[in-house]
């Protein structure tokens, strides 16, 4: 896979600059130095794209980072408001994550009862898993569950999980200016194209793993349908952001959380917005809570 590879070529263009244009590097000396030096398995074609559209971001005047809407297996993460019927037939509010892929327009949706933080990186961690690799880069809004802090220009202080997560799986997070949802437009469209789509008529989920497995069928079908742009099917085009991922680390990532709570007078705690019961007899205790997407253990 190329992601894992391309600090190496910035590397060797960059140095570039400085060498006469006659002995500077072709994109074959590239591929080759790759292969032998670094044990590059992939296919010249993708070498040659992304040297291709680096060079030409590095001959313009803006920055020497490709866009992040061409920058081949790279992604926009956001969450999306939709309703559904739970078990009861009652209406409640569920929340999807959705990744998408500018370059090929490429996504993959799954859902959650909330937009927490065990909510966010439990979608991600299932997105790469299923894609069978990591976007180099992924591009967020100033989510809560990420960002604890905005500060001057793309500077920001993320959230201890959050940062575990990114160093874990090894992608750079990159954020919206403030109130600048337009840079991750991509996403937006997709978020609202799957709310119409997958999400019409308004679904029952009983269990949200057992819904979510139905979502990956619905992703990889609705892939059967040309680029709005290019015109080839978004999932020929899929293999090449594909061919760019980044290698899935040994171990997959935990995702939970603990907290320490004190059990009221009633033998309840309270985590957000829900109440859970243990014992009278535990009234004033701290106890230890490890806290998943969907369930919580209690220890004390």
């Amino acid at each position: 896979m190329l992601g894992d590879f391309i600090p190496v070529i910035d590397e060797w263009l960059e140095a570039d600059r400085k060498i006469p244009r006659k002995q500077r590097h072709t994109v074959w000396r590239i591929f080759c130095r790759l292969r032998d030096e670094h044990g590059f398995g992939g296919s010249y074609s993708s070498v040659k794209k992304y040297v291709r559209k680096k060079r030409f971001v590095m001959n313009s005047k803006n920055s020497g980072y490709l866009p992040l809407e061409h920058t081949l297996g790279s992604g926009q993460v956001d969450f999306g408001k939709h309703l559904y019927y739970d078990g009861a037939g009652q209406e409640q509010d569920g929340y999807a994550l959705t990744i998408s892929f500018p370059n090929s327009n490429k996504g993959y949706t799954q859902t959650f009862p909330s937009q927490n933080q065990e909510c966010l990186l439990t979608g991600m961690k299932r997105i790469f898993e299923h894609i069978g690799g990591v976007p180099p880069v992924l591009r967020f809004d100033n989510m809560s569950t990420a960002v604890v802090q905005v500060l001057k220009g793309t500077d920001r202080i993320l959230t201890d999980g959050f940062t575990r997560f990114m160093m874990h799986y090894r992608f750079r997070a990159e954020f919206c200016n403030p109130a600048s949802g337009n840079e991750k437009g991509n996403v937006e469209n997709k978020v609202g194209y799957s709310r119409r789509n997958a999400f019409v008529p308004v679904p029952t989920i009983v269990s949200f793993d057992g819904f979510n497995e139905s979502l990956w069928e619905w992703c990889e079908k609705d892939a059967q349908r040309p680029h709005y742009k290019k015109k080839l099917l978004i999932a020929e085009l899929w293999e090449e952001d594909k061919a760019s991922l980044l290698c899935l680390p040994e171990y997959p990532f935990s995702v939970f959380r603990y907290a320490a709570l004190t059990v009221n007078k009633s033998g309840f705690v309270t985590i957000e917005t829900n109440k859970y019961g243990l014992s009278p007899m535990l009234s004033g205790e701290t106890v230890q809570a490890k806290i998943f997407y969907d369930h919580v253990e209690f220890f004390h």
